[in-house]
């Protein structure tokens, strides 16, 4: 009767890995001169029961949660929340964790082409529950965003102003 229960918790295991956590991309703005910031936040939401680990993790041995662009779409700014204290897998020490829904702000630099650009936005993580956890897994989500060459009387200086600007700005 061992090998029921040990296909049913393989069978159990495997489907609820199979509900990734919910991923949403928004961005402040869509249009922008090439090569200049744009704003944006991912989203996510972990169902009930599960968690994810923070970015930077508590342990060493923790996957945090991650996010990243597809190459040639950067450089990127991002800030991780910070996580709430949780008591997880018979640790001695509390860990820190997302559960439910958190909101990672990130500033991303456009092409420096103009044109209609599809940019996917990737959230790598690990979910787990209290006493174990299910192999790292990516979702992704394209974002379209579009860039125009910069107006007449743009110069490097308006430019690396822009940066300024978005940089001072950022929490």
């Amino acid at each position: 009767m061992l090998i029921p229960a040990a296909l049913a918790t393989t069978i159990m295991a495997n489907t609820f890995q199979a509900e990734p956590p919910a991923m949403s991309v928004a961005l402040e703005e869509s249009n922008g001169i090439a090569g200049s910031p744009i704003k944006g936040k991912v989203v996510v939401t972990f169902a009930p029961g599960l968690h994810g680990y923070q970015n930077p993790p508590s342990q060493d041995y923790q996957i945090p949660v991650s996010v990243s662009l597809d190459e040639g779409f950067g450089p990127i700014r991002l800030t991780y929340p910070v996580g709430e204290t949780a008591m997880v897998g018979g640790e001695t020490e509390a860990s820190f964790t997302y559960s439910g829904t958190i909101e990672i702000p990130f500033l991303l630099k456009t092409p420096a082409k103009a044109g209609k650009h599809e940019i996917k936005v990737n959230f790598r993580y690990q979910q787990c529950t209290d006493s174990m956890c299910f192999p790292p897994k990516t979702i992704s989500q394209p974002v379209t965003i579009t860039t125009k060459n910069p107006p007449k009387g743009w110069t490097v200086v308006s430019g690396a102003a822009a940066w300024a600007k978005a940089l001072a700005e950022w929490k």
